[in-house]
């Protein structure tokens, strides 16, 4: 592997688990935000399971919910949005 010979599939494997936790994570999170919003968990759930793409996914989501947050909180404060 150090001296440019491609690793076998077992080190492949070993490289992409950081990624699969991580991923795994950020699932969990997903899914019990996305049930306290009252938002169906399972597609965002999916979504962020794959691989790169829920990480993406996964940021998406964490925006939109930070912006359903704010909007309550105008709502709370009796301000209205502009546009």
């Amino acid at each position: 592997m150090e001296d440019g010979t491609p690793g076998t599939g077992a080190d492949q494997v070993i490289q992409f688990i950081p990624m699969m936790t991580l991923g795994l994570i950020y699932a969990v999170i997903v899914f019990v935000i996305a049930r306290k919003r009252g938002v169906n968990p399972w597609p965002w759930t999916i979504a962020t399971l794959v691989p790169a793409i829920g990480l993406i996914v996964a940021g998406v989501f964490y925006l939109l919910s930070f912006l359903s947050v704010l909007d309550r909180l105008n709502a709370l404060e009796g301000k209205t949005p502009s546009a």
